[in-house]
């Protein structure tokens, strides 16, 4: 057994077969009927890559892995995607994105917010030459002639190799307007509410029905608990393939994401998490009535596959050759929750930022962070693909009452339904919290290492410490408006962003080189 053949086999592989009886639902009912002729079907799906162009090289190889085993085991194989594969603004790192998606054979996708980062006219520029077949049923469009308007279908039918025939519909969050840097980068598009969404769903849904698909799968970007709504209140959807809320669903669970159309017929949700650290394979049987049978749930590794060697010069080709920068011995993992944990990146990046800008602390929001680097050697893409939205630096006067609310406001994340906006990453700093998100404890680190604990019930106004924060937080992103910096308090602009600081860090130390958390952060039970 080779070695990647080994780890997947590692793999947890649930399973759950579905008995109408077991849930009340007779197998005599018209609406449920176990039949002995089968369709089989492996979806291989992905949701909010965020840009990371590594893992896109890795996912490539993934993608191929997953048709080949769908082959063997003589089932369809559908390749989708659930949103936010683009970010931020650089044109090229998006069209790398839009060409890793042709590249993976993906048949479907619906739009995410980050793909708006862009602006709507850009992004449709970058898909209009794609294979890959962009749904959108609860967007609308200001008007037809809009690049985007153009490349935009509400659904799609995809035939198997079986012959048999698929129906897949997309929608885009409810919330987009609220969920971009600047309206006007929607250029007049606006979606329907969620309930508007799930009648059009109902009436999409249909439309399919009546030309013969009984087997509809709903890409979306609403967000896990929207997307439970929709399994609940629409009938005839089979599989939702969410994102926008990260959420890495393993196997499947019976109330989870294993629930009931209104009819009573069984919906499968499931999710990948985020920037492209983990991948699905979902493999069903369907009976002659569309109806699922059968439903195994694989969330894998992407690291586990080798990076595609066409999407490797794919990828050289838009962006150019990567300079290496140094080499990677060890890498403590990221946490499972980025926002509500202290990261091991955030503290070499933080600490990078504080030595190579002069400052006393350096201030980084959670969200801010979009990956990972594997050990061994470092480019500089790498690097810039954790921080692939380029907000500019500012250096500024920071007194000691703003700092200790903003940690506070931060720590509310703890019990936030949606965990926004996450904790503050930080250096020059320690501090802890209780499980509510309570600030119990803040010192402050000097150069010298000395440390002096801060009286976060009575912080002192008039002391200043010089931080060094991004653009998104000096103007008050996240609603943390008491790190919102006048002019006379901001010391220093920058042009540059995390990265070029990180990469310059990386290229004066001692190679190799570690990445490593030192619990400066502490939840306490």
């Amino acid at each position: 057994m080779n070695i990647l053949a080994q780890k997947l086999s590692q793999q947890s592989l649930p399973q759950y077969i579905y008995n109408p009886g077991q849930y009340g639902l007779s197998p005599n009912n018209s609406n449920v009927k176990v039949q002995n002729n089968k369709a089989k079907t492996s979806i291989f799906y992905i949701n909010d890559i965020h840009g990371q162009v590594p893992k896109m090289q890795r996912l490539v190889s993934a993608s191929h892995h997953a048709g080949m085993n769908a082959a063997k085991n003589g089932a369809d194989i559908l390749k989708v995607c659930a949103g936010d594969t683009f970010i931020g603004s650089d044109e090229k790192r998006n069209l790398a994105a839009a060409r890793f998606l042709d590249t993976a054979g993906i048949h479907a996708q619906t739009l995410g917010n980050h793909e708006f980062d862009i602006t709507a006219s850009i992004c449709g520029n970058l898909l209009k030459d794609s294979k890959v077949k962009t749904l959108g049923m609860n967007l609308n469009f200001p008007n037809d002639s809009s690049p985007l308007a153009q490349n935009v279908l509400k659904s799609t039918i995809v035939e198997g190799d079986s012959g048999e025939k698929y129906g897949l519909i997309g929608v885009q969050p409810s919330d987009l307007a609220s969920r971009i840097k600047k309206k006007e980068i929607l250029e007049g598009i606006t979606t329907d509410d969620k309930e508007q969404t799930m009648r059009e769903l109902q009436e999409e849904v249909n439309k399919l029905k009546q030309q013969g698909i009984n087997k509809i799968i709903l890409l979306s970007h609403e967000g896990n608990a929207v997307e439970r709504e929709i399994a609940q209140k629409v009938s005839g959807i089979d599989v939702i393939i969410g994102g926008h809320s990260h959420d890495l669903i393993e196997g499947v669970t019976q109330g989870e994401n294993l629930l009931y159309s209104p009819i009573g017929e069984p919906v499968v949700i499931t999710q990948a998490g985020r920037d492209g650290n983990h991948y699905g394979v979902l493999n069903l049987e369907f009976n002659d009535d569309g109806q699922i049978t059968y439903v195994q749930n694989n969330i894998m590794d992407t690291n586990i596959h080798n990076p595609n060697m066409v999407m490797t010069k794919t990828i050289d080709s838009i962006l150019g050759k990567s300079p290496e920068i140094g080499n990677l011995n060890h890498v403590d993992p990221i946490p499972k929750n980025n926002l509500l944990e202290e990261n091991p990146w955030a503290d070499f990046v933080a600490d990078a930022i504080r030595t190579n800008l002069d400052a006393d602390i350096v201030l980084i929001n959670s969200a801010n962070f979009r990956g990972s680097v594997d050990h061994g050697v470092v480019t500089e893409r790498d690097i810039t693909s954790i921080f692939p939205f380029n907000n500019k630096l500012f250096k500024v006067k920071l007194n000691e009452e703003d700092l200790v609310d903003a940690i506070k406001q931060c720590g509310k994340s703890l019990t936030a339904k949606n965990s926004k906006p996450g904790i503050m990453q930080v250096s020059g700093l320690t501090y802890s919290l209780d499980a509510q998100g309570n600030l119990t404890s803040l010192y402050y680190i000097d150069k010298q290492g000395n440390k002096k604990q801060i009286d976060i019930n009575h912080p002192d106004e008039d002391k200043i410490y010089t931080a060094v924060y991004d653009e998104f937080l000096v103007g008050g992103g996240d609603d943390l408006e008491m790190l919102e910096r006048d002019d006379d308090e901001i010391i220093e602009r920058y042009s540059f962003d995390k990265d070029k600081v990180t990469i310059d860090y990386i290229k004066s130390l001692s190679q190799p080189f570690d990445v490593r958390k030192d619990g400066r952060i502490q939840i306490t039970q």
